[in-house]
């Protein structure tokens, strides 16, 4: 009776446990690798207590400030003074909490502020329509702090970014209401929203921090 090769046998079968092994290896590998690249960090990700993410996210933050200031249009955002009530020209949203109820503090919403200014655009498509939420404050050297988009009460795990403009008096009030007016005309005719710092012989008119507050 012919003798059967047991070993050939069990070196086919350790081979194909191994193959398999493989092949379930891989497939694991696949799926977390998908899993990984499927992930969205949202405003609600645990992720967000990570420093790194905080760095990031805060960066990017400042990323806007500076991208909007090239060519003066954040500038000219906080220059955009309506002459008949005082306040922002286009602001449609009641004022901040901390603010008095009246037309001269009126905010901006999401869509009008993305119409007027280039850190509205960009804050809007980077954060808002991905779920984010934000308030833009202004904060004079002098006078009282005003909010361009105010969204809420932010957490303590907020990220805050900001940006330092610099007005001078002969700059112009960027409003089509503002017939031209420089900001010392506008402060002579009491409509400026910004008061005026700096008076004793020197072209500056004011240093705005401008804020952004993200959660």
């Amino acid at each position: 009776m012919p003798s059967i090769d047991t070993t050939d046998s069990e070196t086919d079968r350790g081979q194909a446990y191994t193959l398999e092994g493989f092949i379930g290896a891989m497939v694991v590998l696949m799926a977390v690798l998908f899993a990984l690249q499927s992930v969205v960090i949202m405003p609600t990700t645990g992720g967000l207590a990570d420093r790194t993410v905080q760095a990031q996210i805060q960066q990017e933050v400042q990323d806007a400030l500076i991208v909007s200031n090239q060519g003066g249009n954040l500038s000219e955002t906080i220059r955009r003074w309506n002459e008949s009530d005082g306040g922002f020209e286009g602001a449609n949203q009641p004022p901040a909490p901390d603010q008095e109820d009246t037309v001269e503090n009126r905010t901006y919403s999401v869509d009008r502020f993305a119409n007027e200014s280039d850190l509205g655009h960009i804050l809007k498509e980077r954060f808002a329509e991905k779920g984010w939420s934000y308030n833009v404050e202004l904060h004079p050297e002098s006078g009282g702090e005003r909010t361009l988009v105010y969204q809420g009460s932010p957490p303590s795990s907020a990220q805050t970014a900001s940006y330092t403009v610099t007005l001078y008096e002969n700059q112009s009030v960027t409003s089509e209401s503002g017939n031209d007016d420089t900001l010392e005309e506008a402060e002579s005719d009491r409509y400026a929203v910004i008061p005026r710092e700096h008076k004793d012989d020197t072209p500056l008119y004011n240093v705005v921090e401008v804020r952004v507050i993200l959660w």
